[in-house]
């Protein structure tokens, strides 16, 4: 006759597998949710960098930098809630164009010839919502920027 091996019970192991995969599955789940919202603020920076400078290349000589500036903040729009400090006036800048998108000094937009690129960038300082959870930092700058050749006659 054969007997059955005495099997010690394990209690709570169940619990503390479980507690260690939870955290695992939350730090992956609230990964994900940080890198699609910092995903859809980039998007929404280039979007609005492009409109800006679409905007400014058909209106070179009747356009403001100001109205550059509010047509950008406009397709912004939800993007500049998740920007820390964002002021459209210092966060939006509207400048004259080399070939390689780099600014040119001493040449403003609205001087810009037919064919000549004009630029619109936009900063802010993007702030994860869960930085200490995720082990990033607290806050870092991200950048758009985005150059058209300008239709002035």
């Amino acid at each position: 006759m054969r007997m059955k091996p005495c099997r010690q019970r394990r209690l709570a192991a169940t619990l503390v597998e479980s507690a260690f995969v939870i955290s695992i599955l939350l730090l992956f789940v609230f990964g994900i949710f940080e890198y699609g919202r910092f995903v859809m603020t980039k998007q929404l920076l280039d979007n609005a960098a492009r409109e800006g400078a679409r905007w400014a290349a058909v209106h070179t000589y009747d356009g403001t930098t100001a109205q550059v500036q509010n047509i950008a903040d406009q397709k912004l729009s939800m993007g500049r809630q998740q920007l820390v400090g964002y002021v459209k006036t210092t966060n939006i800048t509207v400048f004259a164009a080399d070939s390689a998108g780099n600014p040119i000094t001493g040449k403003a937009w609205t001087d810009t010839a037919f064919g000549e690129n004009i630029g619109v960038k936009i900063t802010g300082t993007y702030k994860p919502s869960l930085p200490n959870f995720l082990h990033m930092n607290s806050s870092f700058t991200i950048t758009s920027k985005s150059c058209m050749a300008s239709e002035a006659n």
